[in-house]
């Protein structure tokens, strides 16, 4: 059997450590990930019960991108887009995604 060095503690990716920082500051996000050609962070949010037919889903992407500028200094919001239920009664946002360019940091008080 070979012997292996392998580190205790792995850092977290890029995209873990901007979740990190959004959920500190009350963005209920679902993941992140980060684009390695372009830099841009991609923000993922999602309906708490997708399954459900009544379900409310989350709220649009929009509404997410302004959370964000409102709570950070450092990102551009460079898109955003919804994934509608529109086949549902209330045509609920199942998935938002936010695209950000940026390191965000938290604003001061």
């Amino acid at each position: 059997m070979l012997p292996h060095s392998y580190p205790s503690q792995r850092t977290p990716s890029q995209g873990k450590q901007i979740l990190a920082v959004l959920r500190a500051r009350g963005i209920d996000a679902r993941d992140v990930t980060r684009n390695r050609r372009t830099g841009i962070y991609e923000v993922k949010f999602g309906a708490p019960n997708v399954t459900s037919f009544n379900s409310k889903g989350t709220d649009s992407a929009r509404v997410w991108a302004r959370r964000i500028l409102d709570r950070f200094d450092g990102v551009e919001v460079v898109d955003t887009y919804d994934t509608v239920a529109d086949w549902r009664p209330q045509q609920p946002v199942l998935f938002a995604t936010v695209y950000l360019r940026g390191e965000p940091q938290p604003k001061s008080a």
